[in-house]
């Protein structure tokens, strides 16, 4: 029987997106570059509530929450998700996007690390 591919991981996403959004900076002066935004999102879900992860393609170690953060376990989980897969994750501060606060990380390093080690990673 195959692995499912999150079998490693202490959550699952509910859904996975490949999606890509691209525009003009401003209708009325056509043919300028706009923006062009290439990332996969990912929804967890915990009861009612859902978080959602971005990943830029062209930033590969970077991912994002999106929204305004809460401190729960349903973020403490999705952050452990996102650092087993990138070394830089930012949520929604007063100027934009921040890096995760440290003891925030911290925290969710140990129990990153004890999750491995309890699957023998």
């Amino acid at each position: 029987m195959a692995a499912h591919p999150y079998d490693q991981d202490v959550i699952a996403p509910i859904a996975v997106r490949h999606l890509v959004e691209f525009g003009d900076p401003d209708p009325n002066l056509p043919g300028q570059f706009g923006y062009w935004y290439n990332f996969v999102d990912y929804d967890f879900t915990a009861g009612d509530r859902i978080v959602t992860a971005r990943h830029y393609l062209d930033e590969p170690q970077r991912a994002l929450l999106l929204g305004m953060p809460v401190e729960d376990e349903l973020t403490l989980l999705v952050l452990q998700f996102l650092l087993m897969r990138y070394d830089r994750l930012e949520w929604l501060g007063r100027e934009g996007y921040v890096p995760v606060p440290k003891p925030i990380m911290k925290e969710v390093r140990h129990r990153l690390d004890l999750h491995l080690k309890r699957a023998g990673g």
